[in-house]
């Protein structure tokens, strides 16, 4: 197993221009090595060619989503996915409830169309990815999970997204208010349990990170960088999720999310940017890798 190896993913690569430069940036002046391409949003274009074709070294993903833009496959073969605008209409927590509790046939038929047609439009337009992920970590969801691990094993995609969360361990009392007591524990209780659930049903050669920061502290990882990257673990293939991004290249979009229009927008995408690129300086005992690259590491095998 290759030890101390860093994986720096930066997430919502195309889902706005400032989110695509900001990666661009965080990639070229800082440590992110890796991101999750979405195909639905609107600068989905824009992100293949400033940041795919223009950046060969960065390691590329699908970033699965059902809960922004519009679906990649007819809306006549989605019609559960969608709402009245041609929006997908889902959310983590009902899609949980309808896919998960519920066990919706007809609803994971469509996701499974969706996820197909997602996967496609990537490979057709000359990207190899190498993981996928999925937008608000809907990857997670069971009933989904096995759908995305099924392509995966078709498409030769080896890693997914569910390593152990590493942020409670780096928590501070001056983390705590508006943050952490803002639903992050809870969004962390049920995301880290999905994911132990998950990792159990993994096989044909594919994989995960074995360590993931964070579900706790997503779009917030700059507030324990120095932290994390101070203390690496003694083994095994670390992942860092990022949403670095420009915020004033995020403006006036139209996703179908007000709450992701929002998040894209806010200072935070700033601060982590900086974080990714300061945390340079911080990387002692780590050897900063891709998906792709440890994928074809031969002293690297699946756990």
């Amino acid at each position: 197993m290759t030890k101390g190896a860093l994986i720096v993913n930066a997430d919502d690569l195309g889902v706005s221009k400032g989110a695509t430069l900001g990666i661009v940036k965080a990639h070229r002046e800082g440590i992110v090595t890796s991101a999750s391409l979405t195909a639905t949003t609107p600068f989905y274009q824009h992100a293949l060619e400033v940041c795919v074709q223009a950046c060969p070294e960065l390691g590329i993903g699908l970033h699965f989503t059902l809960t922004a833009g519009r679906p990649a496959s007819p809306p006549r073969e989605v019609p559960l996915l969608i709402d009245d605008r041609g929006f997908f209409r889902w959310r983590f927590l009902p899609l949980f409830r309808a896919a998960s509790l519920q066990k919706r046939a007809d609803l994971l038929e469509q996701v499974e169309i969706e996820l197909e047609a997602q996967l496609k439009k990537i490979v057709s337009d000359g990207v190899r990815p190498d993981h996928i992920d999925g937008e608000r970590h809907i990857h997670l969801i069971p009933g989904i999970f096995e759908r995305v691990a099924a392509a995966a094993r078709r498409y030769g995609i080896p890693f997914l997204r569910l390593g152990r969360d590493i942020g409670p361990r780096h928590a501070r009392l001056s983390h705590s208010t508006g943050f952490l007591l803002g639903g992050g524990i809870l969004k962390y209780s049920l995301l880290s349990r999905l994911a132990r659930r998950n990792r159990k049903l993994l096989k044909g050669g594919i994989a995960s990170a074995e360590w993931f920061a964070s579900y706790l502290y997503s779009g917030r990882l700059d507030l324990l960088w120095k932290s994390v990257l101070e203390r690496p673990p003694a083994t095994g293939v670390t992942e860092i999720m990022v949403h670095p991004g420009i915020p004033e290249e995020s403006r006036d979009l139209a996703l179908g999310n007000h709450e992701l229009e929002r998040y894209l927008a806010l200072e935070d995408r700033r601060k982590e940017l900086a974080a990714c690129i300061e945390a340079r300086g911080w990387l002692h005992g780590w050897r900063l890798s891709s998906f792709r690259q440890l994928a074809q590491d031969p002293a690297w095998a699946p756990s």
